[in-house]
């Protein structure tokens, strides 16, 4: 621990709710508590799982030590209680909904003709349309989510709830959340060396950009479309909580800098992240199980191979959560990438030098991290710019 090669995994946001029922049966999840260890050959590996926050006789602490299926049954759950929590937290309302806030804003206070509209404008391409149907067909009361999730229903709500009132703005900003989150030194980390990288070009071409239209701190002080742009996205997005660490107005070039950074970097790469591997990882369901069936084991050597095949999802809830993350996996048919930046709506010669110098910034990462993947036995291809979709569109 001193040499910090102890990591823990939280799911508290999980803790004390109520599961969904499908199909009139009662499901259940697990708010556990996992150890992990970085060992001398750079695996993270879990070292101890509880299943329940509380300490108690009927919470007992798992180890690798333990039987066979023992051990298997908590990491299973822990696997189910990620999928729930990545899904509604990481997914949905760090991406989804605040790409949402972000381009209404934009829409109702930034005119076309202004150079932040232009900016994030290929960031906003069918993020309320895909909106629209999750809200629709996937979270809904009778939306796919109910039908073989263990959060859906009342559960998704209060996740919500609790995870919005533990976002920040530097949980947002990925030099600092990894730096937060204490896993500089994490090895085969590919998300934050891919991710720093990206959010690195990104903002040097915002810095270009809004640094040729604002020549000084007072022009973005008195533009009040962008202040309006900024007030509404504090009041409506975050609640007009100041704790957020989001800021309620623009005093600096270099404020504005770093939040449309947040902002095009939230809505491209970290979308890609958290979206794209959904049936890679999930495809193999015991790998994410999307619900259980039986509660948390509450005494060792209870669990079986029987047990365990009792506790995962039924085939049907499997076929559902297969079929709904292989569609959301898959990219729209006229998807447009990074690499490949809009540039129609600009004309002058500055800001079109700076775009030709993002793209091959972009060309130039991507094809690093093709060269990478050669090497690796599961490549990573989520922050590839080659990949990443400008926007949330699906």
């Amino acid at each position: 621990m001193k040499k910090g090669n102890i990591f823990l995994c939280d799911y508290k946001l999980l803790d004390g709710l109520k599961p969904n029922i499908i199909d009139g049966k009662q499901q259940y999840m697990a708010a556990p508590l996992v150890l992990l260890h970085k060992t001398p050959d750079d695996k993270l590996k879990p070292v101890a799982i509880q299943l329940k926050q509380t300490p108690a006789g009927d919470n007992p602490i798992f180890l690798p030590t333990d039987s066979e299926y023992d051990w298997l049954m908590a990491k299973v759950f822990v696997r189910s209680a990620d999928f729930n929590l990545h899904q509604i937290n990481f997914h949905l309302l760090r991406t989804h909904l605040l790409a949402e806030v972000f381009t209404v804003s934009l829409m109702r206070n930034v005119s076309r003709t202004h150079l932040l509209h232009k900016l994030l404008l290929p960031h906003t391409r069918y993020t309320l349309h895909i909106n629209v149907l999750a809200r629709t067909n996937l979270i809904s009361e009778n939306g796919a989510f109910s039908q073989f999730v263990s959060s859906g229903g009342e559960a998704l709500k209060t996740i919500l709830k609790r995870s919005l009132s533990s976002l920040t703005y530097s949980s947002l900003c990925i030099p600092e959340d990894i730096t937060e989150r204490g896993l500089e030194a994490v090895p085969n980390f590919y998300y934050r060396d891919d991710g720093l990288k990206l959010w690195d070009i990104i903002q040097r071409f915002v810095q270009g950009m809004l640094s040729f239209h604002y020549k000084s701190d007072a022009e973005v002080e008195r533009d009040e479309r962008l202040q309006n742009w900024i007030s509404e996205i504090f009041e409506y997005g975050f609640h007009s909580r100041s704790s957020t660490g989001i800021p309620q107005s623009f005093n600096t070039v270099a404020e504005l800098v770093k939040f449309v950074t947040m902002v095009i970097f939230t809505c491209s790469g970290q979308h890609s992240a958290v979206n794209t591997g959904q049936y890679d990882y999930g495809g193999w369901m015991p790998n994410t199980p999307t619900t259980m069936q039986l509660p948390p084991p509450t005494r060792k050597g209870t669990t079986s191979e029987e047990t365990l095949l009792q506790t995962l999802p039924n085939k049907g809830e499997t076929a559902n959560a297969m079929s709904t993350l292989w569609l959301l996996s898959n990219s729209i048919s006229d998807t447009a990438h990074l690499v490949h930046y809009p540039d129609g709506d600009f004309d002058e010669t500055t800001p079109c030098e700076l775009i030709r110098a993002y793209k091959g910034e972009l060309q130039t990462l991507s094809a690093r991290i093709c060269l990478r993947n050669l090497n690796l036995e599961v490549p990573y291809t989520y922050m590839d710019p080659a990949k990443v979709e400008n926007s949330v569109a699906i």
